[in-house]
């Protein structure tokens, strides 16, 4: 099956250079967590690069999550790219592109995922995750403004 793909932008009041410096590090992601994902430990280095791994453990719904990630791309200050290397997904790939914007920065996440579970698995990685992913996203972005619009 061919991987699905979700994708947001907005505007952030803030530089490409900033919104990546921020984004390289996922030991911000507690900053811009939504309330439903509550991040317990994050073992990365403070800068991506191109085929260092990052360590998360959260819950989600109450559900543990144990997320292994690597850098795939790292282009400062366009654009991020990190893929799973052990998650609940079969296949992950986020991107995260930093552009200029008349308004500071625009941030773009897009996220190309299928999630483990065959039939049933593609039914919700089809129908529900992207509900979910453009709450999680929208609620991150708006983290992101609130972040830095007091830096």
């Amino acid at each position: 099956m061919k991987p699905i793909i979700f994708e947001l932008s907005t505007t952030v009041t803030a530089t490409p250079e900033a919104l990546y410096a921020f984004h390289e590090n996922p030991q911000n992601i507690p900053l811009i967590a939504p309330r439903s994902l509550i991040v317990q430990r994050v073992v990365c280095a403070p800068h991506a690069k191109p085929g260092d791994t990052f360590r998360i453990e959260a819950r989600q719904f109450g559900l543990p999550i144990r997320w292994t990630g690597q850098w795939e791309k790292a282009d400062a200050p366009h654009m991020l790219v990190d893929t799973a290397i052990s998650s609940p997904f079969a296949f992950w790939r986020h991107s995260h592109r930093f552009d200029t914007h008349s308004q500071g920065g625009l941030l773009t996440d897009r996220v190309e995922y299928l999630l483990k579970g065959g039939f049933v698995g593609s039914l919700v990685s089809r129908w529900i995750l992207p509900l979910v992913f453009a709450g999680m996203f929208r609620a991150r972005h708006a983290a992101t403004r609130r972040y830095f619009r007091h830096q």
